[in-house]
């Protein structure tokens, strides 16, 4: 429901952009605008503004349905037009101006597609860091000794020089081109509490590149960066809202298992199910401070 929300509000600013385009640029050549409309059908908003500049009485729209919209203008084309107001029809204008109202729609969404490109690069966008999950059992990552919760400072392929890792993703491009060559990738770990830095090698020469598939990252052992194991949106009628979990609770343990990070919750949750019978498990839960089971 939220993306399609999104979606229709995105429209919603394309179309609107580019319709004030040909308004803008209609007004500035003197031509008298009738009605700017974004969306067609019945009108869900109508209105027209006490001030407007000589010679426009402009009536602004909001249709129902947000998938275009339209700037009509005085035309003799279209209706006839009093003498007095020929000279701010749209047919009785110059070919340059005709010229430069129908092309301001399509620069005006331009312009904002340079604006937003620039905005995202000037504000950056967030990812998370190189802080490893707890990796899959018996995978590439547990046997080179990672066990969870280390950041990953640097990394390069055997023989290079190492590289600072600027994200999560950055560090999963390195190792699908690692699987990929058949190389392995060392890890700079980065130290915490005054320890010295550590470097590991992942093995991943031992992927053939026939196996770098959907389940690449599986056999990897490192899936996501770490995250908190805590409950998020229940799904109404399920296991977790029987069970009484609530959203924001924080799972420390289940069974004898201690749970340290999202992911490996993900895991243990998977690993209770198999083909179509499930195994009971006692989860033991911090909610407000207090433990719970």
């Amino acid at each position: 429901m939220l993306t399609i929300v999104a979606f229709i509000v995105a429209l919603g600013i394309l179309i609107a952009v580019h319709e004030y385009g040909h308004y803008r640029v209609a007004v500035a050549c003197g031509v008298k605008v009738l009605r700017f409309s974004v969306g067609f059908g019945k009108p869900l908003l109508t209105w027209k503004p006490k001030r407007q500049r000589p010679g426009q009485d402009t009536e602004f729209v909001i249709g129902a349905f947000p998938f275009g919209g339209y700037v009509k203008m005085l035309d003799e084309r279209e209706a006839p037009v009093p003498a007095a107001e020929r000279h701010l029809a749209f047919n009785t204008q110059p070919l340059r101006s005709r010229a430069a109202i129908v092309a301001a729609g399509p620069i005006a969404n331009l312009l904002l597609a340079i604006a937003l490109y620039t905005a995202v690069n000037w504000i950056g966008v967030q990812e998370p860091v190189a802080k490893l999950a707890r990796p899959v059992a018996a995978s590439l990552a547990e046997q080179a000794g990672l066990s969870g919760g280390e950041q990953i400072s640097a990394a390069g392929f055997a023989g290079d020089a190492l590289e600072p890792v600027q994200s999560f993703e950055d560090l999963r491009w390195r190792m699908t081109r690692g699987a990929l060559d058949g190389r392995d990738l060392q890890l700079e770990i980065a130290g915490e509490a005054g320890r010295p830095a550590r470097v590991l090698t992942l093995p991943l020469s031992r992927i053939e590149a026939k196996d770098a598939d959907a389940q690449l990252f599986r056999r990897i052992g490192v899936i996501a960066p770490l995250t908190r194991p805590e409950i998020g949106e229940l799904v109404a009628g399920a296991a977790g809202e029987k069970a009484g979990l609530k959203k924001g609770d924080l799972v420390r343990s289940v069974g004898d298992t201690v749970i340290v990070d999202g992911q490996q919750l993900r895991e243990v949750i998977r690993a209770s199910v198999a083909g179509d019978k499930t195994r009971t498990q006692t989860w033991q839960l911090e909610r407000e401070g207090r433990g719970i089971s």
